[in-house]
């Protein structure tokens, strides 16, 4: 009988040099989360929320619960956005909230104006920018709806609280290439 092919293989010590490349790829560590920064999260996305509860129906509830009502899709919407990859009227909304609400924790952390540019069409491709200016802070491509519609509020807010992260990180890289080379050096 002839060896099995693992066994074959392990009898003959080829030396692959290319087996740390075939490792399989592990998770992303999750590093904590800014408390801070998830807080004026959690209160400029309450601040929206109520900016469009026109008859103050939701204004009495705690943030985490306006969120959950007014902001969070249900497995519904999930579902609806799921199939034949058609995106729900929930996830329409969730988008621009979002990156509006972030946009608004960056300018108060960083003193700049940051603005927001988020859209999503009918079958859930998409894309979600903070900018300063002609700086682009945040891209985020959406495809077919993912990381949306959030039905959690810690995944949304580690979402939020990681793209803000991400767009203060680069404001900073910014600010250190312009101090030494000039505006000018960066345009093309």
């Amino acid at each position: 009988m002839e060896p099995m092919a693992d066994e074959h293989a392990v009898q003959q010590d080829t030396g692959n040099t290319e087996a740390p490349a075939m490792r399989l790829r592990s998770r992303k560590v999750r590093k904590e989360l800014n408390q801070e920064t998830a807080d004026a999260l959690v209160r400029r996305l309450c601040h929206l929320l109520d900016a469009g509860d026109f008859f103050g129906r939701n204004a009495m509830l705690p943030p985490l619960e306006k969120i959950g009502k007014l902001f969070l899709a249900t497995a519904e919407d999930q579902n609806q956005s799921e199939f034949n990859c058609a995106v729900s009227p929930k996830v329409r909304q969730q988008v621009p909230l979002l990156f509006q609400a972030m946009a608004g924790v960056m300018e108060e952390r960083t003193g700049l104006m940051i603005q927001s540019t988020a859209e999503i069409n009918g079958e859930g491709f998409g894309r979600g920018l903070l900018y300063s200016g002609r700086v682009i802070l945040v891209l985020k491509s959406l495809r077919a709806g993912a990381p949306f519609p959030f039905t959690s509020a810690e995944k949304t807010i580690r979402y939020g609280v990681e793209c803000i992260e991400e767009g203060q990180a680069f404001l900073e890289r910014y600010k250190v290439m312009t101090s030494e080379h000039g505006l000018l050096s960066l345009e093309g």
